[in-house]
């Protein structure tokens, strides 16, 4: 199984992908490989994906994994 592609929970937090998505749907209104339409539709899906994990997000507490602290769930971090 190839794990590379399989996201750390602690390093893919919902902010930093919904940031993601908002820069590739900017992308996606001037891709020349798609058509107007399409280019349209992809740019409503990554804003739309954008909306929901920027909602996500703040319903999440940060954790301090990824600057090597204490996981803020003392009942998970065995």
């Amino acid at each position: 199984m190839d794990h590379r592609n399989q996201l750390d929970i602690f390093d893919h937090d919902p902010a930093r992908l919904a940031k993601a998505n908002r820069a590739a749907a900017e992308h996606a209104l001037t891709d020349p490989f798609f058509s107007a339409k399409v280019r349209q539709d992809r740019h409503d899906h990554y804003i739309a994906e954008a909306e929901r994990l920027e909602a996500l997000a703040a319903l999440c507490t940060p954790t301090r994994a990824a600057d090597g602290g204490t996981h803020s769930n003392a009942r998970n971090a065995r």
